[in-house]
């Protein structure tokens, strides 16, 4: 009995020493943690200073960028914690200074309690005070990561390919290229600085943990031992104090948790982007002594693409093939060669492609487009799977070859450009609007594809915008992968055949007004436009005009697309099959049923003069919008263009009905 009394009294005796001790280095913890959450916070500050437009500008480096802005995401988020980590540490050693009072004065015969610390008022004088140590709880959900931060962070991770810098990843962009070579340099520098920099972050914030947890660890278990009545209160206050819980990130060998996330991914990824960075300009470097070499032409686009870089003995030995393949005797190339040349060009990188093309310029090009055209011509009463394939090999030389070789191509094969609208009647069309082209420069998509971009012109196609506004509203994103920029500045559209995709490029010229002044073609009459190149709001935005010039090729002119199914239209951008029903078969209820499914719904009015109060015009398509199976209302949308907002009007249902011709329902799957 008197050794386990000796025994408490020692333990009693060194206990302040080694609680205080430990809410010293808890103190010091605390103080590095506000200090590493300051590291963490400005970690990419060198890297923000030279990632700009200054420095560099491509499709790649928006999208670098993107991975950067993550980055910093995961930062922030981790310098928070740490703050968080520091206050609750320093509350914690004033507990267990507290708690250190609370025993000193019990064994000199004081009563000392303190924050989160509960003395015994029932015990002797002389004896241990046992004090119940409350540590402060952690707010709920610190340490849950933000899960989307986390994929996109293993996205860019998983894949050694780099799924952020994939080959052809300029080449299919939507902007210029131009870097300063010793700026971009420097950013690659930083990269690699701070990948170095955010391996040091990670393990002095591991170290600091490990020292605070450990003397948190062994205050308590002081306090274990000499505190009887205690002891749930004390191995309540261990199982608090825990670190924070670790994840997996794809890409990261081992587990990480929300404090080191921002440093753990940019020790792995800052020096794969510097690596992308040195990768590229070394492909720069050697597609200039390509073109000072060897003649040829590479889009600059093509020359900062992360692919190995084009091999001038590829190019020439490659062109020289295709040469003597095409001849000189246009009459002596068989569709099979046709179809050969072009597997050849398939078969390069963008880059090598595009240099290949080049050197194809002058007469073989001009055998080879002759040829071409006479083919086509032939085999037009043949399959069309051999017509399709045939017409594949121009649109590929269209896509790929340099924009200085456009005009020469479209010059002799001028299929490739539909021929612009005509002069007629505008029988459904919309009215005639003055104003320029639109600059070929212009937003593709701005602020995302939406059904109030769509505009009919002049061209009397209102069952193909009818599709369009509906495939905006149901199917936005179908729209926008559908268009594909080329590096030498045209679109490669997809469109489906028989439920086939098939590819059709176009270049950035788009119908415009037929006279200079604004006033009309030639005659007098009101200009023949294409589909508007603008948003709601009057700001350019190309995709629909797009849409149709894509149509328009596909169909053999503008003129061609006079007139048409809203229903045919709505498969061939889509490859789904529709149906077409009679009016009176369709009703409120069913409406509303294959829109909330995501069908794209069209309406059709006849030849006849709709009654004169309903607004409607005549042999026109408006795309169903909405329903109002109560009302027995429908919500149409006229796809004619008009500035400053969509023409749309709720109809009774059963007034419209009588109408109507014809109703389309294109599923969305």
């Amino acid at each position: 009995m008197a050794r386990d009394r000796d025994h408490a009294d020692d333990q009693a005796a060194r206990l302040p020493a080694v609680v205080g001790s430990a809410a010293a280095r808890l103190r010091d913890a605390s103080l590095a943690l506000r200090r590493l959450a300051v590291t963490t916070s400005t970690l990419l500050e060198p890297v923000a200073e030279l990632n700009t437009t200054d420095t560099w500008s491509s499709p790649w480096q928006r999208r670098s960028t993107a991975r950067v802005d993550a980055w910093q995401q995961a930062l922030t988020a981790g310098a928070g914690v740490l703050v968080i980590r520091s206050g609750w540490y320093s509350r914690v050693a004033d507990v267990l200074d507290a708690a250190t009072r609370a025993v000193t004065a019990g064994s000199t015969g004081g009563r000392v309690g303190g924050p989160g610390v509960v003395g015994d008022p029932n015990s002797a004088e002389g004896s241990v005070v046992a004090p119940t140590v409350v540590v402060p709880a952690m707010p709920r959900g610190w340490d849950d990561p933000d899960l989307a931060l986390v994929r996109a962070l293993g996205a860019g991770l998983s894949d050694r390919a780099d799924p952020a810098d994939p080959p052809g990843g300029d080449v299919g962009g939507d902007g210029p290229v131009w870097f300063d070579a010793g700026q971009l340099g420097a950013l690659a520098g930083s990269l690699r600085a701070a990948g170095t920099a955010a391996a040091r972050l990670a393990g002095a914030v591991d170290a600091t943990e490990d020292q605070a947890l450990r003397a948190a660890a062994l205050a308590l278990t002081e306090l274990v031992a000499s505190t009887g009545d205690g002891l749930g209160g004390a191995v309540g206050a261990a199982a608090a104090v825990r670190p924070p819980e670790t994840f997996r990130v794809a890409g990261l060998a081992a587990t990480t948790d929300v404090l080191r996330l921002g440093a753990h991914v940019i020790a792995v990824d800052g020096p794969r982007l510097a690596a992308s960075l040195d990768r590229r300009m070394a492909h720069f470097a050697a597609a200039e002594d390509a073109v000072r070499a060897g003649g040829v032409l590479i889009d600059q686009r093509a020359w900062f693409d992360d692919a190995p870089p084009p091999s001038l003995g590829q190019i020439r030995s490659v062109a020289a093939g295709l040469v003597a393949l095409i001849g000189t005797e246009p009459k002596a190339l068989s569709a099979g060669e046709v179809r050969e040349v072009g597997r050849r060009l398939a078969a390069l990188s963008p880059a090598a492609r595009e240099a290949v093309i080049s050197r194809l310029r002058g007469a073989p090009l001009a055998v080879f487009a002759a040829a071409v055209t006479r083919l086509r011509k032939r085999l037009v009463a043949r399959t069309r799977a051999e017509l399709t394939a045939l017409t594949a090999v121009p649109d590929l030389l269209l896509a790929s070859a340099p924009a200085a070789m456009l005009d020469e191509l479209v010059r002799l094969l001028p299929d490739l450009e539909p021929a612009a609208p005509g002069a007629g009647g505008q029988r459904g069309g919309a009215p005639g609007r003055d104003g320029a082209d639109a600059d070929r420069t212009d937003a593709v998509v701005r602020d995302g594809i939406s059904s109030s971009d769509v505009g009919q012109g002049g061209v009397d196609d209102c069952y193909l915008a009818a599709a369009l506004v509906g495939l905006a509203r149901q199917r936005p994103a179908l729209l926008a992968d559908g268009i594909r920029e080329n590096a030498n500045g045209t679109f490669t559209v997809t469109l489906y055949r028989d439920g086939r995709a098939f590819p059709v490029t176009v270049t950035r010229d788009l119908p415009g007004l037929a006279s200079a002044d604004g006033s009309g073609d030639a005659g007098g009459r009101p200009a023949r436009t294409g589909m508007a190149a603008y948003d709601v709001n009057g700001r350019p935005e190309l995709w629909a005009a797009v849409y149709e010039k894509a149509y328009a090729r596909a169909h053999g002119g503008y003129d061609s697309i006079n007139g048409g199914d809203p229903g045919v239209a709505t498969s061939d951008l889509t490859g789904r099959p529709h149906r077409t029903l009679r009016p009176g078969e369709v009703s409120t209820g069913e409406l509303a049923a294959r829109l909330a499914a995501g069908d794209v719904v069209i309406v059709s009015t006849g030849g006849e003069a709709p009654r004169v109060d309903s607004g409607l015009v005549r042999r026109h398509a408006y795309t169903v919008l909405a329903v109002d199976v109560t009302g027995g209302r429908v919500l149409l949308r006229n796809p004619w263009e008009h500035v400053g907002g969509e023409l749309t009007a709720w109809y009774r249902w059963d007034d419209l009905r009588p109408g109507l011709v014809a109703v389309s329902l294109t599923p969305p799957r």
